[in-house]
């Protein structure tokens, strides 16, 4: 962050990123999907806003429209958990025909994700005290929406990524990358917090896990919730 406040310029770069992302099937015509993809994607991107809104209000000392804010969030957040393991859902036990690998592959990450978002809000629900610690827990939920969007991106624009299985790793790549950059700016500053490193280890841990996930112990579970594979 280049000042205090000044993160909404990254949380609207993350914005349209995910805009570009899902585009073809989501922002392109919002509507045309059935409710709860729908109202996933709304609730979403209600959740960037919010990152925005939030950094822009710290930047001009509005900390009391700040914090209500923030306590509001909870409800957003229920929703936001809510359509999110339903996407889940709808990915494990969807399509027979859609490749297994691939589809191990995404609900595992998914399933990360969702449990990486729900840490790192409560975590900076738990820490809102200690500013610069809450405040990146906070900002690091963006790079959980990017992931998905950054795949579709590099799927439908570089041929090179081979679809969107080896767009998966490019993604994961590129948000690995960004904290890595944080964590060396915080450093330079003389900053030594603790938010972007375990973010860090908990999205290699996930990019890990994706290989352990096409195997057949991950195979089991998810035959057992009802997936086709």
């Amino acid at each position: 962050m280049a000042k205090r406040g000044g993160a909404y310029i990254w949380f609207l770069a993350g914005l349209a990123a995910i805009i570009a992302g899902f585009w073809r099937t989501f922002f392109g015509d919002p509507l045309s999907s059935d409710f709860w993809h729908t109202a996933h994607g709304i609730v979403s991107t209600l959740w960037v806003i919010l990152l925005i809104t939030q950094s822009l209000l710290v930047g001009r000392g509005q900390h009391r429209w700040h914090r209500r804010l923030g306590w509001a969030s909870l409800g957003l957040v229920v929703i936001l958990v809510g359509t999110s393991s339903y996407m889940v859902w709808i990915e494990l036990v969807g399509d027979p025909d859609f490749p297994r690998d691939l589809r191990l592959s995404l609900t595992f990450l998914d399933i990360g994700f969702l449990i990486l978002f729900v840490g790192a809000y409560a975590a900076g629900l738990w820490f809102r005290r200690e500013r610069r610690v809450h405040s990146r827990l906070m900002g690091s939920t963006i790079l959980i929406g990017l992931g998905p969007a950054l795949a579709r991106l590099y799927a439908q624009q570089i041929p090179a990524a081979h679809g969107l299985a080896g767009a998966l790793t490019w993604a994961l790549w590129t948000i690995e990358a960004i904290l890595v950059a944080a964590i060396l700016f915080d450093l330079r500053r003389g900053r030594r917090l603790w938010p972007f490193p375990v973010m860090l280890v908990a999205f290699v841990t996930i990019h890990a896990g994706t290989v352990w996930a096409t195997g057949d112990t991950f195979a089991a579970i998810a035959r057992g919730a009802g997936a086709p594979v």
